[in-house]
Protein backbone atom coordinates (compact mmCIF):
# COMPACT_ATOMS: atom_id res chain seq x y z
CA UNK A 1 0.00 0.00 0.00
CA UNK A 2 1.49 3.64 -0.65
CA UNK A 3 2.09 5.98 1.53
CA UNK A 4 -0.89 8.52 0.36
CA UNK A 5 -3.59 5.48 0.82
CA UNK A 6 -2.21 4.66 4.27
CA UNK A 7 -2.58 8.09 5.29
CA UNK A 8 -6.38 8.07 3.92
CA UNK A 9 -6.60 5.50 5.91
CA UNK A 10 -5.08 6.34 9.36
CA UNK A 11 -6.94 9.77 8.65
CA UNK A 12 -10.91 7.81 8.08
CA UNK A 13 -10.41 6.43 11.81
CA UNK A 14 -10.77 9.77 13.41
CA UNK A 15 -14.22 9.40 12.28
CA UNK A 16 -14.85 6.58 14.90
CA UNK A 17 -12.70 7.49 17.56
CA UNK A 18 -14.86 8.68 20.07
CA UNK A 19 -13.75 11.75 22.13
CA UNK A 20 -10.36 11.53 21.51
CA UNK A 21 -7.63 9.50 19.23
CA UNK A 22 -5.06 6.87 20.63
CA UNK A 23 -1.62 7.99 21.20
CA UNK A 24 -0.87 5.03 18.36
CA UNK A 25 -3.47 6.66 15.61
CA UNK A 26 -1.81 10.32 16.01
CA UNK A 27 1.42 8.78 15.55
CA UNK A 28 0.38 6.65 12.39
CA UNK A 29 -0.88 10.01 10.77
CA UNK A 30 1.51 12.25 11.78
CA UNK A 31 4.45 9.81 10.69
CA UNK A 32 2.71 10.21 7.14
CA UNK A 33 3.77 13.91 6.69
CA UNK A 34 2.60 15.50 3.63
CA UNK A 35 0.74 12.45 2.51
CA UNK A 36 -1.52 12.96 5.22
CA UNK A 37 -1.96 16.60 4.94
CA UNK A 38 -4.73 16.51 2.33
CA UNK A 39 -7.46 13.75 3.73
CA UNK A 40 -7.08 15.86 7.04
CA UNK A 41 -7.89 19.23 5.51
CA UNK A 42 -11.31 17.46 3.54
CA UNK A 43 -11.88 16.18 7.12
CA UNK A 44 -11.19 19.08 9.23
CA UNK A 45 -13.57 21.22 7.04
CA UNK A 46 -16.05 18.84 6.65
CA UNK A 47 -18.25 20.96 8.85
CA UNK A 48 -21.82 19.50 8.52
CA UNK A 49 -20.01 16.55 10.63
CA UNK A 50 -19.57 18.43 13.50
CA UNK A 51 -23.72 18.52 13.95
CA UNK A 52 -23.60 14.93 13.20
CA UNK A 53 -24.35 12.15 16.60
CA UNK A 54 -21.02 11.24 18.09
CA UNK A 55 -18.87 10.11 17.53
CA UNK A 56 -18.43 11.19 13.57
CA UNK A 57 -19.41 14.87 15.38
CA UNK A 58 -15.66 14.95 17.02
CA UNK A 59 -13.80 13.46 13.70
CA UNK A 60 -13.25 17.22 11.93
CA UNK A 61 -11.83 18.17 15.62
CA UNK A 62 -9.45 15.76 15.82
CA UNK A 63 -8.40 16.43 11.81
CA UNK A 64 -8.04 20.31 12.92
CA UNK A 65 -5.43 19.57 16.20
CA UNK A 66 -3.41 17.03 13.99
CA UNK A 67 -2.88 20.02 10.89
CA UNK A 68 -2.12 21.72 14.16
CA UNK A 69 0.97 19.57 14.80
CA UNK A 70 1.72 19.10 10.84
CA UNK A 71 1.63 23.02 10.43
CA UNK A 72 1.10 23.18 6.48
CA UNK A 73 0.30 26.65 5.20
CA UNK A 74 -2.06 25.31 2.88
CA UNK A 75 -4.31 24.80 5.39
CA UNK A 76 -4.95 28.20 6.03
CA UNK A 77 -7.24 29.68 3.37
CA UNK A 78 -10.11 26.29 3.37
CA UNK A 79 -10.03 26.63 7.40
CA UNK A 80 -10.89 30.33 7.40
CA UNK A 81 -13.22 29.63 4.27
CA UNK A 82 -14.85 26.89 6.33
CA UNK A 83 -14.98 29.03 9.39
CA UNK A 84 -17.47 31.36 7.70
CA UNK A 85 -19.74 28.57 7.10
CA UNK A 86 -23.48 28.49 8.50
CA UNK A 87 -25.09 25.40 8.72
CA UNK A 88 -27.65 24.90 11.67
CA UNK A 89 -26.37 27.19 14.17
CA UNK A 90 -23.68 25.96 16.74
CA UNK A 91 -23.18 22.86 18.35
CA UNK A 92 -20.99 21.32 21.09
CA UNK A 93 -18.56 20.03 18.43
CA UNK A 94 -18.93 23.04 16.48
CA UNK A 95 -18.19 25.26 19.43
CA UNK A 96 -14.55 23.64 20.00
CA UNK A 97 -13.70 23.66 16.41
CA UNK A 98 -14.55 26.99 15.94
CA UNK A 99 -11.79 27.80 18.88
CA UNK A 100 -9.72 25.94 17.53
CA UNK A 101 -9.27 26.96 13.91
CA UNK A 102 -7.25 30.61 14.78
CA UNK A 103 -5.09 28.46 17.14
CA UNK A 104 -4.11 25.72 14.64
CA UNK A 105 -3.13 28.14 12.14
CA UNK A 106 -1.27 30.37 14.33
CA UNK A 107 0.70 27.46 15.37
CA UNK A 108 2.43 27.70 11.61
CA UNK A 109 3.96 30.82 12.96
CA UNK A 110 5.67 33.63 10.77
CA UNK A 111 5.13 31.51 7.54
CA UNK A 112 1.85 32.38 8.13
CA UNK A 113 1.88 35.79 8.34
CA UNK A 114 2.05 37.75 5.68
CA UNK A 115 -0.68 35.09 4.15
CA UNK A 116 -3.38 36.21 6.88
CA UNK A 117 -2.57 39.90 6.85
CA UNK A 118 -3.72 39.58 2.82
CA UNK A 119 -6.92 37.99 4.30
CA UNK A 120 -7.09 41.19 6.57
CA UNK A 121 -6.88 43.80 3.74
CA UNK A 122 -8.64 42.33 0.93
CA UNK A 123 -12.54 43.33 1.19
CA UNK A 124 -13.18 40.43 -1.42
CA UNK A 125 -12.78 37.95 1.91
CA UNK A 126 -15.81 37.95 4.31
CA UNK A 127 -15.77 39.58 7.71
CA UNK A 128 -15.87 36.24 9.70
CA UNK A 129 -12.88 35.29 7.63
CA UNK A 130 -11.27 38.58 8.11
CA UNK A 131 -11.82 38.39 12.10
CA UNK A 132 -10.57 34.64 11.89
CA UNK A 133 -7.31 35.78 10.70
CA UNK A 134 -6.70 38.86 12.73
CA UNK A 135 -7.20 36.09 15.97
CA UNK A 136 -4.56 33.85 14.27
CA UNK A 137 -2.93 36.62 13.69
CA UNK A 138 -2.89 36.95 17.63
CA UNK A 139 -2.24 33.20 18.01
CA UNK A 140 1.17 33.21 15.71
CA UNK A 141 2.59 35.92 18.18
CA UNK A 142 2.69 33.77 21.50
CA UNK A 143 4.03 30.70 18.65
CA UNK A 144 6.79 33.01 17.47
CA UNK A 145 8.35 35.02 19.72
CA UNK A 146 10.53 37.60 16.79
CA UNK A 147 6.72 38.54 15.43
CA UNK A 148 4.99 39.38 18.97
CA UNK A 149 5.78 42.95 18.66
CA UNK A 150 5.92 43.47 14.68
CA UNK A 151 2.66 42.28 14.67
CA UNK A 152 1.05 43.90 17.74
CA UNK A 153 2.57 47.09 16.19
CA UNK A 154 0.78 46.75 12.79
CA UNK A 155 -2.56 46.12 15.03
CA UNK A 156 -2.43 49.14 16.98
CA UNK A 157 -1.64 51.47 14.30
CA UNK A 158 -4.51 49.90 11.93
CA UNK A 159 -6.80 50.52 15.10
CA UNK A 160 -6.01 54.14 15.12
CA UNK A 161 -5.84 54.72 11.50
CA UNK A 162 -8.92 52.75 9.95
CA UNK A 163 -12.34 53.92 9.57
CA UNK A 164 -13.56 50.08 9.05
CA UNK A 165 -16.01 49.48 12.25
CA UNK A 166 -16.35 45.59 11.74
CA UNK A 167 -12.59 45.30 10.84
CA UNK A 168 -11.71 47.23 14.00
CA UNK A 169 -14.20 45.11 15.92
CA UNK A 170 -12.15 42.26 14.66
CA UNK A 171 -8.79 44.30 15.79
CA UNK A 172 -10.36 44.69 18.92
CA UNK A 173 -11.03 41.08 19.60
CA UNK A 174 -7.18 39.91 18.58
CA UNK A 175 -5.85 42.15 21.34
CA UNK A 176 -8.00 41.10 23.88
CA UNK A 177 -7.21 37.25 23.35
CA UNK A 178 -4.02 39.16 24.26
CA UNK A 179 -4.80 40.73 26.93
CA UNK A 180 -3.27 43.66 26.57
CA UNK A 181 -4.15 45.83 29.03
CA UNK A 182 -1.60 48.43 27.97
CA UNK A 183 -4.02 49.22 24.65
CA UNK A 184 -6.85 49.91 27.30
CA UNK A 185 -6.90 53.90 26.78
CA UNK A 186 -6.57 53.55 23.04
CA UNK A 187 -9.28 51.04 22.15
CA UNK A 188 -11.54 52.94 24.35
CA UNK A 189 -10.71 55.91 22.83
CA UNK A 190 -11.80 54.19 19.48
CA UNK A 191 -14.91 53.08 21.11
CA UNK A 192 -16.17 56.95 21.80
CA UNK A 193 -15.14 57.91 18.43
CA UNK A 194 -17.64 55.61 17.59
CA UNK A 195 -14.93 53.89 15.16
CA UNK A 196 -15.60 50.29 16.76
CA UNK A 197 -18.25 48.46 15.57
CA UNK A 198 -19.98 47.46 19.37
CA UNK A 199 -22.85 44.62 18.35
CA UNK A 200 -19.43 42.33 16.79
CA UNK A 201 -17.07 43.48 19.74
CA UNK A 202 -18.86 45.57 22.20
CA UNK A 203 -16.91 48.10 24.78
CA UNK A 204 -18.07 46.01 27.70
CA UNK A 205 -16.64 42.99 26.63
CA UNK A 206 -13.65 44.43 25.22
CA UNK A 207 -12.92 46.01 28.87
CA UNK A 208 -13.89 42.42 30.44
CA UNK A 209 -11.44 40.59 28.04
CA UNK A 210 -8.71 43.10 28.30
CA UNK A 211 -8.72 43.60 32.61
CA UNK A 212 -9.82 40.31 33.81
CA UNK A 213 -7.13 37.66 33.67
CA UNK A 214 -9.43 35.15 33.73
CA UNK A 215 -10.44 36.00 30.55
CA UNK A 216 -7.44 37.27 28.92
CA UNK A 217 -4.85 36.09 26.85
CA UNK A 218 -6.93 33.36 24.89
CA UNK A 219 -4.44 32.88 22.74
CA UNK A 220 -2.34 31.39 24.70
CA UNK A 221 -3.87 28.21 24.20
CA UNK A 222 -2.10 28.41 21.04
CA UNK A 223 1.14 26.86 22.70
CA UNK A 224 -0.95 23.88 24.32
CA UNK A 225 0.47 20.16 23.13
CA UNK A 226 -1.88 18.13 21.42
CA UNK A 227 -3.21 16.23 24.39
CA UNK A 228 -3.20 19.28 26.86
CA UNK A 229 -5.73 20.80 24.72
CA UNK A 230 -8.01 17.64 24.86
CA UNK A 231 -7.42 17.49 28.69
CA UNK A 232 -8.38 21.17 28.79
CA UNK A 233 -10.69 21.80 25.91
CA UNK A 234 -11.98 18.64 25.42
CA UNK A 235 -14.79 17.38 23.92
CA UNK A 236 -15.67 15.50 27.56
CA UNK A 237 -18.24 13.06 27.44
CA UNK A 238 -22.22 13.65 27.27
CA UNK A 239 -24.75 11.80 29.20
CA UNK A 240 -26.05 10.29 25.93
CA UNK A 241 -22.38 9.15 24.41
CA UNK A 242 -22.10 5.55 23.98
CA UNK A 243 -19.07 3.84 24.02
CA UNK A 244 -17.18 3.93 20.77
CA UNK A 245 -14.89 1.71 18.89
CA UNK A 246 -11.14 2.83 18.75
CA UNK A 247 -9.83 -0.37 17.01
CA UNK A 248 -7.91 0.61 14.65
CA UNK A 249 -5.12 -1.26 12.52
Amino acid sequence: MSLSLSADEYVRHLRRVGLRPTERLVNNILRCGAAAVDPLIDLATSISLLYEEPPVAYAPIHALRLLGELRPLRMVEPLLKSADMELHGISPAREIWQYDVPQMIGRIGAAAVATLWAYVDNPAYSVIEQDGALLALACVTVIDEAMRQPIIAEMHRRLMQSDNRALNAGIVRAIAYLGLADMYGDIMARYRAGAVDQESMSAAVARQMLLTPRTSRIANDAKLSLWERYDRLGPFPEPEDDDFDDNEE
